[in-house]
């Protein structure tokens, strides 16, 4: 009997001792396979992100994502998949373009740190208000950051991305290479992309000869470049955007005017806002021409 029992006993210690064993070897496999997909994805949410962002200092790419899925469309639907692009440095773009762009598109461009939240504040409330999503509050460098690295898939997963992009651009670019970057992807008409080729179809001329408001008309076509035409003296929708386009030039202005003002009466200097606010600094950074 006692015979019996041991056997049954050494026979349940093997099973357990081969369980455990199976156990600890699943456990490893398991773990390995998370070690590899944590690295994945750590990869392609950090690293990745952060060499294409760096390589922006000093290099842009011949095409914008964006305009590669609108090059892709273009041949889908059986039409020529041509874009007008080119190029420029920053000083070679009207100031008073990129002044009305920040003004129209991302009124506080130069003291953000890539995120507007007031302004995200506002379009919630406003969306809220309204019943239904009607006002964005995406700064210049998120859109740019959609524009040079879109992707068609519409998931919560992308929209990570954009914001990883986003505060990469912001740490590593500065805010004039971000302005520069914005100036050239940014779409102005139909298949039209950047600052000159904008100002080269429209006006016939080079973007640092644009006039005053020449450059608000560009600026204020922004929003739906598909759909309106700087050149469309009629269009309401350009009159409403040229409206807060003169808003925040003037407000600007003022806050500038003001800022001069009290440091000439030897009041305690607002250099932190309102020096940059409304002006376009040109710095180093800007010049991967």
């Amino acid at each position: 009997m006692l015979i019996k029992i041991s056997k049954h006993f050494a026979k349940l210690i093997h099973f357990i001792l081969r369980l455990i064993a199976a156990l600890a070897i699943a456990y490893a496999v398991v773990f390995s396979i998370a070690g590899t997909v944590a690295l994945y994805y750590g990869y392609h949410f950090v690293m990745k992100p952060y060499e294409e962002v760096r390589a922006l200092k000093a290099q842009q790419p011949h095409e914008s994502s964006y305009m590669a899925l609108k090059r892709t469309q273009l041949r889908t639907d059986g039409k020529p998949d041509t874009l007008l692009f080119t190029y420029v440095p920053l000083d070679s773009i009207s100031p008073d373009l990129a002044k009305a762009v920040i003004a129209v598109e991302d009124d506080a461009f130069w003291v953000h740190p890539g995120f507007d939240v007031e302004a995200m504040i506002q379009a919630y409330q406003y969306n809220k208000d309204h019943g239904k999503l009607k006002k964005g509050a995406s700064t210049l460098t998120q859109q740019l950051a959609k524009n040079l690295f879109a992707s068609p898939e519409k998931t919560y997963m992308r929209k990570a991305r954009e914001m990883i992009y986003t505060i990469l651009m912001e740490q590593i670019l500065g805010k004039n290479r971000i302005l520069e970057l914005y100036l050239n992807y940014a779409q102005f008409g139909k298949n039209i992309y950047g600052a000159e080729a904008a100002a080269q179809t429209f006006y016939h001329k080079h973007a640092k000869n644009l006039t005053a408001d020449q450059a608000y008309r560009l600026a204020a076509v922004l929003a739906m470049p598909d759909k309106v035409s700087p050149l469309n003296a009629n269009s309401v929708f350009i009159q409403k955007r040229l409206a807060v386009i003169y808003s925040n030039l003037y407000k600007h202005d003022a806050d500038t005017t003001a800022a001069d003002s009290s440091d000439s009466d030897g009041g305690e200097s607002s250099a932190g806002t309102s020096a940059v606010v409304g002006a376009v600094p040109v710095a180093a950074d800007s010049a991967s021409k």
